[in-house]
């Protein structure tokens, strides 16, 4: 008897109240100037960058976006080329992160993101260029999730990461 949400329902009916509802919020955004990101989870049926398109374009808005987190993407299935294949105009923003080998199933973010970023099993230069290859030219930022990470000395770690940024983004 606990809140279900859109699951058990069709894939049609998801899409549809889903993209009603994006609509709604990026009416209300638009009034007070703002753009809105969808970041779609890896555990939500939705899950895949082609739903995120497909609910974005179906939303109707100019004022909505997408983030391609290289988690939640690996987590649900989608690569590098499925990214590569993005309209550059709908990435907002670009989370880098990493993950241990996922078995399927339903993805444990606490088991798989506990990794440092860089030492996992995606290949974040090969995420990274397919997300250059759009011709996406915005924000991008580091996530961590590592337990050990965030107990560890704040400035190495943030040194560490920056480091790794600068290599898989540099300046232009």
């Amino acid at each position: 008897n606990l809140y279900q949400g859109l699951l058990g329902l069709p894939r049609a009916e998801q899409i549809a109240l889903t993209a009603s509802a994006m609509a709604m919020l990026a009416d209300l955004a638009r009034q007070h100037g703002l753009l809105l990101y969808l970041e779609s989870l890896a555990w939500t049926p939705l899950n895949r960058l082609s739903d995120q398109v497909e609910l974005i374009e179906r939303a109707g808005r100019d004022n909505l976006r997408l983030v391609v987190d290289y988690w939640h993407c690996y987590a649900s299935g989608d690569t590098p080329d499925d990214v590569a294949r993005l309209d550059s105009n709908l990435i907002y923003g670009v989370h880098i992160c990493d993950s241990l080998a996922s078995t399927g199933g339903i993805p444990n973010e606490a088991v798989l993101r506990d990794v440092p970023t860089g030492k996992g099993v995606l290949d974040l230069k090969a995420w990274t260029d397919a997300v250059k290859s759009t011709g996406y030219r915005g924000w991008w930022s580091c996530e961590l999730f590592c337990k050990r990470q965030q107990q560890d000395d704040s400035f190495a770690v943030a040194g560490a990461l920056h480091a790794l940024m600068s290599d898989l983004v540099p300046k232009d």
